[in-house]
């Protein structure tokens, strides 16, 4: 069986800012309103493919994660969520995983502690989150000066920095994609491992499979071997129609 570790915002549900024509299917809702979308090409595409096993990767809290309505239908037995720090299983927490993730990041936790204090005076007292030790992040009205001053003042051996659209993400140092996908496909060396995101925090996921698919932003800087440049209108559509031919041309 081929593993698939993707992105979820952006790269395989798309914000009810986002465009994405009318056949779509509301998968989350927030405040009792329809939150994100995703292509009915693509909730085909997954809920058939019994032969793929599929990981959302994201930067999700778990609160946020579970916001996710199709997750069953989709058949989402694995969740690794926080930008890895945190893996789901059945909708479960798996305390080893997190264990693990509090030993890798223990040492950063004082330069997480300091860079918050910081993003929070940078945001003007904009709400800041903290939902696990070993990160944090905040909605920015100016998220590019935010990012660079936060930069300045950073230990960057502890402390990475991200920014995705208006938020601004601090991790510890280790708490990334790529390293949650090496922690989980230990092991699984007779599988395919495909990837799939949209932006700079996807990079170190990418690198790490054996098949790629990056948008053009992100491409350049993707070094898996095997990398593919989706210029579909529609992403998640660009990869599972991807997916499909090479598993018709026997590359999967």
């Amino acid at each position: 069986m081929s593993v698939l570790f993707s992105d979820l915002d952006n790269t395989m549900i798309f914000s009810h800012h986002r465009e994405i024509g009318n056949k779509k299917i509301v998968v989350e809702h927030l405040d009792g309103r329809a939150q994100s979308f995703m292509t009915r090409f693509t909730y085909d595409f997954f809920t058939k493919a019994d032969w793929l096993n599929t990981i959302p990767v994201t930067t999700r809290t778990e609160q946020q994660y579970r916001r996710i309505e199709c997750a069953q239908e989709l058949r989402f037995k694995y969740a690794i969520i926080c930008n890895g720090g945190k893996l789901l299983i059945d909708g479960k927490e798996d305390l080893g995983w997190s264990r693990k993730t509090d030993v890798l990041a223990r040492d950063c936790y004082d330069s997480i502690d300091y860079a918050t204090e910081v993003l929070s005076h940078l945001c003007n007292d904009e709400a800041v989150h903290r939902p696990e030790k070993y990160m944090s992040y905040a909605k920015c009205n100016n998220p590019e000066s935010v990012y660079i001053e936060l930069r300045k003042v950073i230990d960057i051996n502890k402390v990475n920095i991200q920014r995705d659209g208006r938020k601004v993400y601090i991790f510890a140092n280790g708490i990334t994609k790529g390293e949650a996908l090496k922690r989980l496909i230990d092991g699984r060396k007779s599988e395919t491992i495909i990837a799939a995101g949209d932006n700079l925090m996807d990079v170190s996921m990418l690198n790490r499979a054996d098949i790629a698919f990056a948008n053009q932003s992100i491409f350049a800087l993707t070094t898996c071997k095997n990398k593919i440049k989706i210029i579909d209108e529609i992403f998640s559509d660009g990869i599972c129609k991807s997916i499909s031919e090479m598993r018709m041309k026997g590359k999967l």
